[in-house]
């Protein structure tokens, strides 16, 4: 016989896998029994048979309802295979789902991390077990509870995970680089993880790894509408302030600012339930370039409108994402304060 104590393994973190032996399951024949399954395993006790009916057909009526969930339970039979009559206990009036003890679970694996030491270790172990959301391929749409409930149960155990993560953040000033990178990853929509990483890469003088760091965060949150807290844009005068660097001259360090060379970072009662617009500005020079000290002229004019657009966009309560080639940035800003004029050169 095979070892079940090695080879039954239960992942609900990321993608839903169930190992048995050498058979792995992932996909049942329909969303519903594997929403079933879900619902089932983290109750823990029997549900009422009725209840999981209306939960998962709320539109059918009880008579449907249940003669659906009847399906759905023959096909998570099927799914266990040999196993469904040890794990699987119904009655006429509920269902109830028996976790084997040997089924190594991630979830009590996360469970057992959350409440150990908060060390640099066992926020590693933390990372990998925590692939991602609670079984984050199951939507049902059609089931506004039953989406609901896994929706909150997703929610608590990331803020779980977040909170754990931030307190080993704040018992060591310096985490790994990769540690503070999967966080990010795997949290993007997290500002303090992304702010933690900017402003480490940065003491540590890799100013190119950070401004790349800070607009990438910009980025995705001008694509989800949302504006910057005030003490990430802050994060800006590792590069933005003090004197003039000669070498934002060249096309190098052209667009190396996220903020004008002297301007402040953006107070919060500027950005404060602000809504974004977004404009994008693109500068295109026509001429004769055979002339190499034109050519130069004219691309040191380029870059000071860009700055003076930059500038601008600032002074509005805005802020800029570089382009990644020269003539192109991103001006986002409140919807009031969407005209921008030209200087006249």
């Amino acid at each position: 016989m095979r070892d079940a104590q090695q080879t039954d393994q239960l992942t609900l973190f990321g993608h839903f896998s169930l190992t048995q032996g050498e058979d792995v399951l992932t996909h049942f024949s329909y969303d519903k029994v594997k929403a079933l399954l879900v619902y089932l395993l983290l109750h823990r006790q029997p549900v009422n048979r009725a209840a999981l009916a209306e939960l998962l057909w709320p539109d059918q009526g009880l008579s449907s309802g249940r003669t659906n969930l009847r399906h759905a339970l023959h096909c998570l039979r099927q799914s266990m295979g040999d196993n469904a009559d040890q794990v699987l206990n119904v009655s006429r009036q509920t269902i109830a789902f028996h976790l084997p003890a040997h089924w190594q679970v991630d979830l009590h694996d996360l469970q057992q991390l959350l409440e150990g030491p908060k060390d640099l270790e066992t926020l590693e172990e933390v990372m990998s077990c925590y692939q991602g959301d609670l079984i984050e391929e199951l939507q049902l749409a059609s089931c506004s509870e039953f989406q609901r409930w896994l929706v909150q149960v997703r929610n608590e155990w990331r803020q779980r995970v977040i909170r754990v993560a931030e307190q080993v953040l704040e018992a060591h000033d310096e985490t790994p680089d990769d540690m503070l990178e999967g966080l990010v990853s795997r949290f993007s929509g997290y500002g303090p993880f992304h702010e933690r990483l900017v402003r480490q890469l940065a003491e540590k003088n890799q100013m190119a790894a950070a401004h790349e760091q800070y607009n990438s965060y910009l980025q995705l949150l001008a694509l989800s509408g949302q504006q910057p807290e005030p003490s990430f844009l802050q994060l800006a005068s590792y590069w933005s302030d003090g004197n003039h660097d000669p070498r934002a001259m060249s096309p190098q360090g052209a667009f190396s600012r996220a903020l004008a060379a002297d301007s402040k970072p953006l107070r919060e009662d500027e950005i404060e339930l602000r809504q974004l617009s977004v404009m994008a500005i693109r500068l295109r020079l026509k001429g004769d370039w055979q002339d190499r000290a034109a050519t130069r002229n004219c691309l040191a004019l380029q870059l000071e409108l860009l700055r003076w657009l930059e500038q601008q966009c600032h002074h509005l309560g805005g802020f800029w994402l570089p382009g990644a080639t020269g003539g192109l940035g991103l001006a986002c800003l409140a919807p009031t304060a969407l005209r921008i004029s030209l200087p006249s050169w």
